[in-house]
């Protein structure tokens, strides 16, 4: 008896399983897919799911199966349709670029950044901003490009995919744009003598 107690409840959640993988997400929130989840549209933080099935009918009768209900998707519409929606997204896009090349290029700083903080006359992390700045075009094209039937892993690699961004925040920031200008301070430098030798007598 235990046995087909076992049999019955495994064959109960093999097919309950498909319509719980279901998500479904309110409006302003979109999938991301990666993984399955709903974000609130060209942001990357979580908003609650709604159920893609539910009971209608009576339910006072007791128990039963009821059909289930379908839940069309949004529309697929621009993420944000305003110009001011546009630049907050691109302003937000480079500080995430900033924000993540200084937590890796930062914390574990080698050598040749360490070089190139003192050829720019930089700190790291100001360095690693002035990068992210260079990449302003790439972020208002991929702020341009979001709309909300896809995540924001979806439509990054569209702009930044040629630089290594394969997901929302990382990207080689600096194939953004030119080397950064060396210093003043570097350019300037005394002579190496340290002053004008003379020539002994024989």
């Amino acid at each position: 008896m235990n046995y087909l107690r076992l049999i019955l409840l495994l064959a109960m959640f093999a097919f309950a399983t498909p319509a719980f993988a279901q998500i479904c997400c309110p409006s302003g929130c979109v999938n991301d897919y990666n993984p399955p989840r709903c974000v609130y549209t060209g942001t990357t933080r979580t908003c609650p799911s709604v159920a893609c099935f539910g009971n209608t009918g009576n339910t006072s009768g007791g128990g039963g199966n009821f059909p289930a209900v379908t839940i069309s998707p949004p529309p697929c519409t621009v993420g944000y349709p305003t110009q001011e929606a546009r630049d907050i997204a691109t302003n937000t896009c480079v500080a995430h670029l900033a924000a993540t090349a200084t937590f890796w290029g930062c914390t574990f700083e080698d050598d040749a950044g360490r070089a190139e903080d003192r050829r720019t006359g930089l700190s790291c992390a100001a360095r690693q901003a002035a990068l992210a700045q260079q990449c302003r075009a790439r972020c208002a094209a991929f702020a341009r490009s979001v709309v909300t039937c896809k995540g924001l892993n979806e439509v990054w690699p569209q702009s930044f995919g040629d630089i290594g961004g394969e997901r929302y925040g990382y990207a080689r920031i600096d194939l953004c744009g030119p080397r950064l200008r060396t210093s003043v301070g570097n350019l300037i430098r005394p002579p190496a003598s340290g002053g004008v030798q003379t020539q002994r007598s024989p």
